[in-house]
């Protein structure tokens, strides 16, 4: 049957043209057949990191449930106290670590929690004019981003849930979704921030930088709808948080419409009454690299008779391993980013997508 006369029609949109007739007649060839297909959510579903919108959307707003003693255990948790490579110092050329930075943040996050946090005693916008607010911002992005240059993309991201315990799972959804509504209507592109120069503290003047905003990718959301339309199920497997995932992905507004038991993101443990504290939970797999295979070998593939999946989506290194893993994957498509996934390019299952960096939409050059 030609894809033209058949029931299989993905919207044109920004797609390679090629691209989209072979996710067609994928489609096509395994309508009905107790199928799967999963997708990576962050830069893949989405044009943007989810989670780290969330970290920025809480420093910008100071969106914490955390009392002083706690916020400062928890950004010291389980990171060394080492020095950091040379990357990664002070204007004057200081040496860092965890130590001097997570004692100045301690220090406005005093203040902050004083005077805004647990007592609206002023304004956000005040606030935000004051040189703690002004020296927590940077380095509280200044020392995320040392995490992962020092020590490892795990340690980096266990660091960013553990920011939100102390609150409960729903709101933490509520959360998201302000932080997803208020990022999708922002500029994409780095922001850089500079910490106080009064306030210099053990750690002295630093920089942060991050990338910020967000964008829904329309082609995305039409394949996942065409996928499950045709009678092959949707998954996501995220490396950001399971309520915030959640949240982007079934919400009604986003326009994914994607089914709450086929996301698996990262978890953490729960009180008895449903508080988020700062422990990951074990039950899951740390859906970060060979997680990600863990999680459909363990939670899904048995759905469909040890079936691996016949579609994945990703667009980093930590996609390789479920993009690689399994037999039955007929299609693997890689929304290129500069430098990620380059030793898959010339696999003979693997369409390339490419977007526009400057504005988040895909590209239908073939490059």
């Amino acid at each position: 049957m030609s894809i033209e006369s058949s029931c299989v029609r993905l919207d044109e949109g920004r797609w390679n043209p090629k691209n989209r007739e072979l996710l067609e007649k994928l489609i096509e060839k395994y309508r009905n057949t107790n199928s799967y297909a999963v997708f990576d959510w962050d830069n893949t579903s989405i044009q943007g990191d989810t989670q780290q919108n969330l970290f920025i959307y809480q420093i910008e707003n100071l969106k914490y449930k955390l009392n002083p003693e706690k916020f400062n255990e928890v950004i010291r948790k389980n990171i060394p106290t080492t020095d950091f490579d040379e990357r990664f110092k002070n204007s004057k050329g200081g040496v860092l670590n965890l130590t001097k930075l997570a004692n100045d943040i301690y220090k406005s996050y005093i203040f902050l929690y004083k005077n805004y946090i647990s007592t609206k005693k002023i304004s956000l916008k005040e606030i935000r004019n004051t040189e703690e607010f002004k020296d927590f911002r940077a380095k509280m992005h200044f020392l995320h981003n040392a995490l992962p240059g020092n020590f490892s993309e795990e340690l980096a991201c266990l660091w960013e849930f553990y920011l939100l315990s102390g609150m409960t799972k729903d709101e933490a959804k509520n959360l998201a979704k302000e932080a997803i509504d208020t990022k999708l209507g922002e500029a994409i592109g780095d922001v850089i921030v500079e910490s106080s120069r009064i306030l210099t503290g053990e750690a002295g003047v630093v920089k942060g930088i991050y990338d910020n905003g967000l964008r829904i990718r329309s082609e995305m959301a039409n394949l996942y709808h065409e996928l499950k339309r045709n009678g092959i199920d949707v998954y996501v497997i995220s490396a950001s948080m399971q309520e915030l995932i959640e949240v982007f992905a079934t919400d009604k507004s986003y326009g994914y419409n994607l089914d709450e038991d086929k996301i698996y993101a990262m978890r953490l443990r729960t009180t008895i009454d449903d508080v988020l504290i700062d422990e990951f939970n074990e039950d899951y797999a740390f859906t970060q690299k060979e997680g990600k295979s863990e999680t459909i070998e363990r939670f899904i593939r048995d759905k469909y008779e040890g079936k691996g999946p016949i579609l994945v989506g990703g667009d980093a290194l930590g996609d390789e391993s479920m993009l690689t893993k399994f037999r039955d994957t007929e299609v693997i498509l890689i929304m290129k980013r500069e430098g990620k996934l380059d030793n898959l390019v010339n696999d003979k299952r693997a369409l390339i997508q490419y977007r526009n960096f400057k504005t988040g939409l895909l590209d239908p050059k073939n490059y």
